[in-house]
């Protein structure tokens, strides 16, 4: 056993395909298929059961998921902290505190970690990335337990620099059960007689993909939810849907499953850095061109 096929198994976990794993490496399908087989060998049993092109975790690989990237991240910051020490820096905290404002998602903890893995690597620096809402991120931008946040759809905040780092696809979440779950395309008409889900501590924040949606002339009903208990009545009994990034890894099966909203009703919405303005200097000019070089190919791993 290896580190180059505990890396493979993680982010074939992660992605969900090991082509996804080999975009993140730079290397080929065969390479990360070859590591994986030879550390399933090694084991005594499957870690993915193949299903096409996507690699679905079996019982075994789904317990040594948290193990991999445990591992993984301790070897990766090795040459991290040596970096830091050799240049200055500080090896006791994270050069990097990022958030994404929004609500839990499917898998957020594993894609979460997997992006801060990546970004760490291709920074060479550390970086942790975490889910937070609007309040407390903006709460812990100003005291420091954050060093950026990423919000869909701009921040108006005087004390902020919002910069936009690419666009992202809107989608929505409907019940198995939903009458238009058989449409390929959703348009706004097709929505107006289906309930829309909005929550303050999100929608009340910045400009959303909701927001954003109805004041393009989205004329659905505006359902306050705040509760998960909620959110399973408002798809299955209400015929409810919620308003997200069309990523299809993002859905909730067996809850819920994500369709795509017709662009010309809902064009693509930026994706924004969120930092304070009084704290901006070289690491943050760092950190701003790492983003905006590097935001389609993140985007089109998380797509894999």
């Amino acid at each position: 056993m290896n580190i180059r096929q505990l890396r493979y198994f993680y982010l074939s976990a992660c992605t969900g395909s090991f082509s996804g794993a080999a975009r993140a490496e730079n290397v080929s399908v065969q390479a990360v298929s070859k590591a994986i087989i030879e550390l399933e060998q090694e084991l005594g049993g499957s870690l993915f059961a193949r299903d096409g092109r996507r690699a679905v975790l079996t019982p075994l690989g789904s317990a040594l998921v948290e193990p991999a990237r445990a591992a993984v991240e301790s070897f990766d910051a090795v040459p991290v902290t040596a970096t830091s020490f050799l240049h200055g820096g500080s090896a006791s905290r994270s050069d990097y505190r990022l958030a994404l404002v929004t609500p839990p998602f499917a898998k957020h903890e594993l894609i979460c970690a997997a992006l801060g893995r990546l970004i760490s690597r291709m920074m060479k620096a550390k970086v942790t990335v975490r889910l937070a809402l609007g309040a407390d991120a903006m709460r812990d931008l100003e005291t420091g337990l954050l060093d950026a946040v990423f919000t869909v759809g701009p921040l108006r905040d005087q004390r902020c620099t919002c910069l936009p780092i690419g666009n992202v696809s809107i989608g929505m979440f409907m019940g198995q059960k939903h009458p238009l779950k058989r449409k390929r395309i959703i348009t706004f008409d097709d929505l107006e007689p289906y309930p829309v889900l909005h929550n303050e501590l999100i929608d009340g924040f910045n400009e959303t993909i909701l927001n954003t949606c109805l004041r393009r002339g989205l004329s659905s009903p505006v359902v306050e939810i705040s509760t998960d208990e909620e959110v399973a009545d408002f798809l299955e009994q209400q015929q409810g849907y919620i308003l997200g990034v069309y990523l299809k890894a993002l859905d909730i099966k067996p809850l819920a499953a994500m369709h795509r909203i017709d662009p010309a009703d809902a064009p693509p919405v930026p994706v924004c850095m969120v930092t304070l303005k009084e704290r901006q200097n070289a690491a943050y000019d760092r950190l701003n061109h790492f983003v905006c070089n590097e935001f389609r190919s993140l985007k089109h791993l998380l797509s894999e």
